[in-house]
């Protein structure tokens, strides 16, 4: 009677599985059994980098406090080994070229067959979303500090006649949104169908007319005079 031919650390089953995520597949001792082409895109990694290295120093991840949230026997680990489901999770890793992006890992645990602990996780790059929310985290509190010293003054100003407030074309305004948004200004660009070069131009433009040296600045400015 034929063995069966044992199966390959790079499993075509897994293969089988369509997602735009990123797929990692390790074993109960944490080694990388199979690495997905979207892994390699997300990591900058190629399989035959990773396949049987231990996952905590492939990945790497750092939890936001910035301490090691990917070791030997880390919470997934520990609680897949007791069939026990993580939440979704962010973590920072830091790629080949040095540059660190935010993934979100998904932990997919497939049932057992004779012991065979196999633990997935499901990695997507939410680097842009968290860009985003640090730059309007720090935009509302700058606007709030501004508010509360700008509530003393708005009367002064008045009466001393402050100069009108800059207008702004219709194009600079839209900058200025995507500039709130937390937009670099290669996505502005891009958004707005321009040359980088072109953009950059408008946000000085921009940075110029409201008299403020930096996009923080301009933001909170804006929304401090409604103008976006």
């Amino acid at each position: 009677m034929p063995r069966k031919s044992k199966p390959s650390p790079n499993d075509t089953s897994w293969e089988d599985l369509i997602t735009h995520d990123g797929m990692c597949v390790v074993d109960s001792h944490q080694i990388i059994t199979y690495w997905s082409p979207n892994a390699e895109r997300i990591l900058g990694r190629k399989a035959e980098e990773v396949l049987g290295k231990p996952c905590h120093e492939v990945v790497a991840g750092r939890a936001p406090q910035n301490y090691r949230f990917c070791r030997r026997n880390c919470p997934v680990m520990a609680k897949a080994r007791r069939g026990r489901p993580t939440p979704d999770y962010d973590v920072l890793c830091t790629m080949p070229g040095g540059d660190v992006k935010w993934l979100n890992m998904s932990i997919v645990i497939p049932k057992a067959r004779k012991n065979a602990l196999r633990v997935v996780h499901l990695l997507r790059d939410v680097t842009g979303h968290r860009q985003t929310e640090e730059f309007a985290r720090k935009a509302s509190a700058a606007l709030r500090d501004l508010l509360v010293e700008g509530n003393g003054h708005a009367t002064e100003r008045a009466r001393d006649g402050a100069p009108p407030l800059p207008q702004l074309s219709r194009r600079e305004t839209q900058v200025l949104r995507l500039l709130a948004s937390g937009m670099t200004t290669e996505k502005v660009a891009s958004t707005l169908s321009i040359q980088i070069v072109t953009a950059r131009n408008y946000i000085n433009r921009v940075l110029a007319k409201l008299g403020v040296q930096s996009r923080l600045q301009a933001v909170v400015f804006a929304s401090e005079h409604k103008l976006i």
